[in-house]
């Protein structure tokens, strides 16, 4: 007589993909915002790069599978497309540090505007979340439209407070769990 196997698969039983995305975020945009703003040396673009490429590029991509297995659409949206993001930002300044190409200001700043307006409307879907989320995406959006003016040592300093406001939402996010309770707050939906 043969026994019969039976898996059970439990509904949602994937982990909160944006605990995990919101750290690597905070990870790379920390990294990446002391460049920016002027307190490392252009020295440490090799480090960025590999950063911005693993925590901004795979980890989001990953994130964002995780994100559509677990039917959440603002985090597939979200960390997918921010993925693309790094994927592209850290293969282009490969290519500056190789000398495969030159950098054309004017490209750059329609790089960023491309993705303030991407930016904006996640923010505006990020009302209904939660205020710490509300928080990253708001400064997130300020650091782009600071990027389009030409303003990179003060969108520096701002990615520097948005790293850390996507790393206290991380925290949150993984404390809260592990205690099954409110060991930092998060807040609340501006809109629901």
């Amino acid at each position: 007589m043969s026994e019969e196997k039976v898996y059970v698969v439990k509904e949602n039983s994937i982990a909160d993909p944006s605990t995990v995305g919101l750290a690597s975020f905070g990870i790379a945009l920390f990294c990446l915002s002391f460049v920016n703003a002027g307190l490392v040396g252009a020295g440490s673009i090799g480090l960025i790069i590999a950063t911005a490429l693993i925590c901004g590029g795979l980890v989001h991509i990953m994130v964002a599978l995780w994100g559509f297995l677990k039917n959440e659409l603002y985090t597939a949206l979200v960390f997918g497309t921010y993925g693309a993001f790094w994927t592209i930002f850290s293969l282009f300044q490969l290519g500056v540090v190789l000398k495969w190409f030159e950098v054309d200001p004017g490209m750059m700043t329609i790089f960023f505007i491309a993705w303030t307006i991407f930016t904006f409307f996640v923010w505006v879907a990020t009302l209904a979340t939660n205020t710490a989320v509300i928080i990253v995406i708001t400064t997130l959006l300020i650091v782009f439209i600071l990027l389009d003016l030409g303003l990179g040592q003060l969108a520096g300093y701002l990615g520097i407070f948005t790293a850390l406001a996507a790393l206290y939402t991380s925290a949150a996010g993984l404390l809260n769990t592990m205690f099954g309770k409110q060991v930092l707050p998060v807040g609340g939906p501006l809109i629901k």
